[in-house]
């Protein structure tokens, strides 16, 4: 391929990063489907959820493939994470008509392109590591656009009602 040599260091600690994001991701979208259960927004929730732990696993299976070691401070966060998660900190009182459920979807929105930012720049670097497949890592750039929009979807659809008076409330 190249000439250019990788950090391996910095190249495997990124990817651990990603996965303990990816982690909390995961526990987020839990959360949001709790908070919109008996909605007609709990079932594209819990897809996400579904969806997002499918690319967790993905991460984890690449960091592995490529020879890197799951980091073990990535364990420990992720037990927090998943603490938290389930807390939903973004969301406590899992309310759908406040600024907390704004801010969740702010989060969730930021997660998703969190995670293609990450996949959009292996992208990049699959020009110089023939380990990693540009194609499959446009495949994943094109699932996190769709998963964005589904979370942006949703809060177009619902801001309204977070943001005006409800007569009767």
């Amino acid at each position: 391929m190249s000439s250019v040599e990788l950090d391996h260091d910095k190249y495997s600690a990124y990817l651990n990063q990603h996965l303990v994001a990816a982690d909390a991701g995961v526990q987020a979208f839990s959360a949001a489907a709790d908070t919109w259960a008996d909605t007609e927004w709990e079932a594209t929730f819990r897809q996400l959820h579904d969806e997002l732990e499918d690319s967790h696993t993905k991460l984890k299976e690449l960091i592995e493939r490529l020879g890197y070691e799951i980091s073990t401070v990535r364990n420990i966060v992720s037990g927090v994470a998943a603490v938290a998660g389930r807390l939903n900190p973004l969301n406590i009182t899992r309310n759908k008509d406040g600024l907390m459920t704004q801010a969740e979807f702010d989060a969730l929105a930021a997660a998703v392109r969190g995670q293609q930012m990450m996949w959009e720049t292996l992208k990049v670097l699959s020009e110089i590591d023939d380990r990693l497949d540009a194609d499959d890592c446009q495949a994943m750039i094109e699932r996190c656009e769709d998963q964005r929009g589904r979370v942006l979807e949703a809060n177009a659809a619902t801001a309204k009602a977070r943001f005006t008076v409800q007569p009767g409330k």
